[in-house]
């Protein structure tokens, strides 16, 4: 039994999640100086561009305790975008933030998961750390302040899984 497992969010877990939900708030409006995506939510009203279809909410479990959440949107069949990522306080250090995106991985291992991607903020130290431990090291654009509505200027971030030719 794996210590973390990922599931597709459920309404009956919509307490535990929110109050996650209201510890990220204030992480992220003082790192973003914006709200981080709430779970439960229509993606398509937070995000026009982006469809319920292809996007999920994913709950983090430790054993049977909901920890964290993660967005996830399946850009295509061998990408994967990384929208929103929070592991509770009480939790973290301790390697389970590194144990969920492995498990979001190998959910996508089948499908011959290509390049991951997401984009941080140069405000969140702690998120920039823990992203580039687990191989997002490539930049593949930056964002200013204007673009992106935020406190910061923004990375975008992408993980190669194979030695495919890049896009």
């Amino acid at each position: 039994m794996s210590l973390i497992t990922l599931k597709p969010s459920l309404s009956l877990e919509k307490e535990a999640l929110n109050h996650i939900f209201k510890e990220a708030k204030l992480y992220f409006n003082k790192v973003e100086g914006r709200d981080p995506i709430p779970p439960l939510v229509n993606i398509a009203s937070i995000i026009p561009e982006l469809s319920n279809d292809d996007c999920y909410c994913l709950s983090i479990f430790y054993l049977n305790t909901i920890i964290g959440y993660l967005w996830v949107f399946e850009d295509s069949t061998s990408s994967i975008y990384i929208l929103h990522f929070y592991i509770s306080k009480k939790y973290r250090n301790c390697g389970f933030g590194k144990l969920a995106i492995r498990e979001l991985e190998n959910r996508y291992a089948e499908k011959q998961l290509k390049k991951a991607e997401l984009v941080v903020s140069t405000n969140n130290y702690v998120g920039l750390k823990f992203w580039k431990s687990m191989g997002f090291d490539k930049i593949i654009n930056i964002y200013n302040v204007n673009q992106i509505g935020t406190n910061s200027v923004e990375i975008e971030l992408q993980k190669q899984f194979t030695n495919e030719p890049e896009d």
